[in-house]
């Protein structure tokens, strides 16, 4: 049985990981939502109904990151009983990842997947703003670091834009690169009410199958529109 990783991932903290985590898992509702943040537990929050498996990257006695725990997470996937699995990286998970791939060699992560047949997409997130100059520094790293032996997806988050500036750079560079880049956002309506129905539905973790259709409509293009 073939198994596909989709793994969520941005060295920069607040950005929106976990929001496309949410909806990236309430559009395949057969996933396993994992969750390998050690310092929050937003996606085991939004996404309580589901059961997140929480993994720890954390070494007890150090109380720092262990890069070889992405092998250890690699061998469970290839365990489990299951076809999807998406993971919601922790800023600090995700700060090691390039440095994983550049300590094991990609090629040799590439075949050690490839014999257990497993297929990992990963999904930078990028934001505008403030944020810009940091996402795309960690993006610049981690498209190096896999040496074109995965493929790397851009999720442009639209709670944060770009400038006309940023966005120009931003499109050379997945031009330059041969990356596809797609945008979310948790709602597109920004009114009032549908903001707070969002935060309501983000911290009761029941997801969306519990909303009235006049609720869920606020949710469900975005949760459509998701290429993944």
């Amino acid at each position: 049985m073939t198994k596909k990783i989709i793994s969520i991932t941005q060295a920069k903290g607040g950005i929106g990981k976990s929001v496309l985590t949410f909806l990236v898992a309430e559009k395949h509702l057969d996933s396993l939502v994992i969750d390998s943040d050690d310092a929050t537990t937003s996606i085991s929050k939004h996404l309580a109904y589901r059961d997140p498996v929480k993994v720890s990257f954390l070494d007890r006695e150090t109380k720092r990151i262990d890069r070889s725990a992405f092998n250890s997470l690699f061998e469970s996937v290839a365990a489990a009983n299951r076809k999807l699995f998406i993971v919601d990286n922790g800023a600090s998970v995700a700060e090691q990842l390039p440095k994983y791939f550049a300590a094991s060699n990609p090629g040799n992560v590439r075949e050690m997947l490839d014999m257990s047949g497993i297929e990992l997409l990963i999904v930078c997130v990028v934001a505008g703003g403030n944020n810009f100059k940091a996402t795309m520094k960690y993006l610049v790293e981690l498209v190096g670091s896999v040496e074109g032996q995965f493929q790397v997806v851009i999720a442009r988050n639209n709670h944060f834009p770009m400038s006309i500036e940023q966005l120009s750079v931003f499109e050379k560079y997945c031009h330059d690169n041969e990356l596809e880049s797609f945008s979310y956002d948790l709602v597109n309506d920004k009114g009032e009410l549908a903001m707070r129905t969002a935060e309501n539905v983000l911290q009761n973790g029941m997801g969306l199958s519990g909303l009235s259709p006049f609720k869920a409509v606020y949710f469900k293009g975005c949760v459509e529109s998701i290429p993944l």
